[in-house]
């Protein structure tokens, strides 16, 4: 990224940043005093929260989940936009709107960035038409919302992840849902909220809840509503 050619950051790419490969520093701990926490309740500009920690690795080198990260992307992603009302618009005229998630709120920080992170509010119907995007590979109702392409881009198993993440979602290709296909990718929220997309079996399902559940968890829950979908077909 051109802003970033005369400091530390050197190197890191916009696809680092989707891969949250990035190299730079961050913990993700909702239960104490951390980076994401800091970030959450004190900082008014959440996509600097992460661009001003130091780098601990290069780009690549390591794997580290951060929602800063996400933040940060959120933030680059203004500079690419005429105006600020456009920066606004654009997720919901060619998104959320486009899919009829009518119920759906993003929230900003005070700046004015979208926080990508952590602040989107639906309803489990309004999350399952965003499965069901990814489950078409971007088709809506015969219309391309994005290419195919992408979905082969967010499901490529990321450097040293050891094959739990992709590109902004979390993948099975290392088995951690052992009775689950290997395909099965999904979008993670907060205490065990998830969106999981399973395209050999053409099904999305939706958890949402206040309650985390352990990978072993979602594996029999999962795995039993397979089984029940099997029986009655």
């Amino acid at each position: 990224m051109k802003r970033w050619q005369t400091d530390s950051h050197q190197g890191i790419t916009i696809n680092h940043l989707l891969r949250m490969q990035s190299g730079l520093a961050w913990e993700e701990d909702y239960f104490k005093i951390s980076d994401v926490t800091k970030m959450l309740f004190l900082d008014s500009d959440m996509s600097l929260t992460q661009k001003n920690n130091l780098a601990v690795a290069k780009p690549t080198e390591v794997w580290n989940y951060s929602s800063g990260s996400t933040n940060l992307l959120s933030g680059i992603a203004r500079w690419y936009f005429k105006s600020y009302q456009d920066y606004l618009d654009f997720p919901y005229k060619n998104l959320i709107d486009a899919i009829g998630m009518h119920s759906m709120l993003l929230e900003t920080d005070l700046t004015g960035n979208y926080v990508g992170s952590s602040y989107g509010w639906a309803t489990s119907l309004d999350w399952a038409k965003f499965g069901l995007l990814y489950l078409h590979e971007g088709d809506w109702n015969g219309k391309r919302l994005f290419a195919k392409s992408w979905v082969d881009y967010i499901t490529k198993p990321t450097i040293n992840s050891n094959g739990a993440y992709g590109a902004h979602f979390w993948l099975n290709t290392n088995g951690k849902y052992p009775d689950l296909p290997r395909e099965l990718y999904s979008a993670n929220g907060f205490q065990g909220q998830r969106i999981f997309i399973f395209p050999s079996h053409d099904i999305v399902v939706v958890r949402t809840g206040i309650k985390e559940q352990t990978d072993a968890q979602f594996n029999i829950l999962l795995h039993n509503i397979l089984s029940v979908i099997r029986q009655n077909n």
